[in-house]
């Protein structure tokens, strides 16, 4: 609102107060807001970042990790599956001795 006086020619600017009309329709539209941030917040907690388990098995006769890796790898691709066992076990290549024991992830 702008209401000008003419003696001084100045220009004066009127704050206009917001009034809230309907106390209770903001009431619920600011539980929503705050019920959809605390499911998102919680959602994300339980399906996030899961921490692998680790079993550890004895490599019998016959065993390579291509085998091993199709029993224990349940999604995912099979070479990376591969991949981390020989970083977990500290493997320098795919070679597996009988009777030596294997650190596995399990999904």
């Amino acid at each position: 609102m702008c209401i000008k006086n003419i003696s001084s020619q100045e220009v004066i600017y009127m704050k206009r107060r917001y009034v809230l009309k309907n106390r209770n329709r903001f009431i619920v539209s600011l539980a929503i807001v705050f019920l959809a941030i605390f499911v998102s917040i919680s959602t994300n907690n339980a399906y996030g970042y899961k921490e692998h388990t680790y079993q550890t098995i004895t490599v019998m006769n016959g065993d390579t990790l291509w085998s091993i890796a199709r029993k224990f790898n349940k999604k995912g691709d099979i070479r990376h599956y591969i991949y981390n066992l020989q970083k977990l076990n500290n493997l320098k290549d795919s070679s597996i001795i009988e009777g030596s024991q294997l650190k596995v992830i399990v999904e």
